[in-house]
């Protein structure tokens, strides 16, 4: 596994941790409301993390800078984003979600994804330290 899907794997697994200590913490005080708040917000912000990837990949991969796939394929993730839009609408409207609790679920996955990297960069920047006084 190279570098980047590991970096990717890690903070979704970071912020996953967080969404499912909340929604435990919120079924055991009986908030069922609040908890699909919270897993609507993270599949919202997961879902989003999963594009922001997938561009950043196409982005810096590409060979031609304006190819004709390349054209579709921004406007399929703009539908795609209007898609979610759409969900997230109709799941405010006719479910009983906690709109307090659904920030708190799109908090948590960026929480989670930028604990990993600080956590991450910690641990290469210590792994790195005192290595540039060594000449090979």
């Amino acid at each position: 596994m190279n570098e980047r899907e590991q970096f990717v794997r890690g903070t979704l697994v970071g912020a996953l941790g967080l969404v499912a200590a909340g929604l435990v913490g919120f079924g055991l005080f009986g908030k069922w409301d609040w908890a699909l708040g919270l897993a609507t917000g993270a599949l919202v912000s997961l879902f989003s993390f999963r594009l922001i990837v997938q561009t950043v990949v196409r982005l810096t991969e590409r060979q031609a800078p304006r190819s004709r796939g390349q054209q579709y394929w921004w406007v399929r993730s703009i539908l795609r984003l209007f898609g979610v839009a759409v969900i997230v609408f109709f799941v405010i409207v006719y479910l009983p979600v906690n709109l307090i609790g659904m920030a708190l679920g799109l908090l948590a996955v960026q929480l989670g994804m930028g604990g990993y990297f600080v956590v991450r960069s910690s641990f290469l920047h210590s792994s790195n330290t005192g290595l540039e006084d060594q000449k090979p």
